[in-house]
């Protein structure tokens, strides 16, 4: 029963610095990511910052303009530095923080969230990398596969150095029962950390976050629909019935592949393997007073994130 309490208390306060690490991760990611990214190279180029929205707990937009006419490549730098922010940021976590594993697995969630990002939005047509499907075309695979491969390595080598870290934390002594916990562990926070994401974006729907995160397809099959709403208001034939009908007919025509479920999962199954191949042979177990220390960060970063959407309603 001993061993039993010591346990469960283990993976509760292992899931616990999980969901604070990814608090701190994703909302410090967010603001570098849109204001840093996005926001500065805007102004690099002469635009201006004309809106923004920072979720509490899930993503965000940024709204830029003041130049009349945006010539390709100062549109690839503004589509693409809100990725490149991170990256550079992942590099420097990583180069400077070698023997902290908290900045260790901050630098790896950033490299892995900038690099599947971008994958799934040059192959799926959403986010950042819908500039670069709709310019590549038929060649977005260029950029879609090599960017997966990367992330996947770098899930890999995140799973295998973030996982011995973690399994000396837990109790037992035998490994099966070590990688069981630290999946319960891992599945609570990643089941909390869902939650406050679906559950913010249910509570608070944004059309213009909707919009940004939609699929080139799902863009597609709105401008039709949208189109043909327009027409059949005008001949005074506009019912639910035939727009169920037409709603049908339009995502009959535009068929594509749905690419980005297929990269997260192959992102997520090369990480467990990381993970499940961890040694923690030279690894100490995380001190007590981290928990503590990192749960301070998470709510400073999510009060932060919250002060800077504020702010931006205010100033702009």
């Amino acid at each position: 029963m001993v061993a039993g309490s010591d346990a469960a208390r283990a993976v509760l306060r292992l899931a616990a610095w999980c969901l604070a690490l990814s608090l701190v991760v994703s909302r410090a990611g967010l603001v570098g990511h849109e204001l840093l990214g996005h926001g500065g190279a805007a102004l690099a180029v002469g635009g201006t910052v004309t809106d923004l929205h920072l979720y509490t707990f899930a993503g965000g937009w940024i709204e830029y303009g003041g130049v009349r006419a945006w010539s390709p490549t100062a549109l690839a730098v503004v589509s693409l530095a809100g990725v490149a922010i991170e990256l550079v940021a992942a590099a420097l976590l990583l180069g400077f923080g070698r023997r902290r594993v908290a900045l260790v697995a901050a630098g790896g969630a950033l490299a892995v969230h900038a690099l599947a990002y971008l994958a799934i939005g040059a192959a799926d047509g959403l986010g950042d990398g819908a500039w670069l499907h709709q310019r590549l075309g038929d060649g977005r695979a260029a950029v879609a596969v090599p960017a997966t491969a990367l992330a996947m390595f770098a899930a890999a080598l995140l799973g295998r150095h973030l996982g011995a870290a973690l399994l000396a934390t837990l109790p037992p002594r035998r490994r099966g029962p070590r990688l069981a916990l630290l999946a319960a562990a891992l599945a609570l926070a990643g089941a909390a950390h869902a939650a406050l994401v679906i559950g913010e974006l249910r509570l608070r729907p944004d059309p213009t976050y909707t919009r940004v995160m939609a699929t080139a397809r799902e863009r597609a099959i709105d401008r039709d629909l949208a189109a043909w709403r327009a027409a059949a208001a005008a001949r005074g034939e506009l019912d639910a019935a035939h727009e169920r009908v037409a709603q049908r007919q339009i995502a009959e025509r535009h068929q594509a592949r749905r690419w980005g479920p297929i990269i997260a999962v192959a992102i997520a199954v090369v990480a467990a393997l990381g993970l499940a191949g961890a040694r923690t042979e030279r690894h100490a177990p995380l001190p007590r007073t981290t928990v503590r220390r990192i749960t301070i960060a998470a709510a400073i970063a999510v009060a932060m994130t919250v002060a800077i959407d504020v702010a931006a309603r205010g100033f702009w």
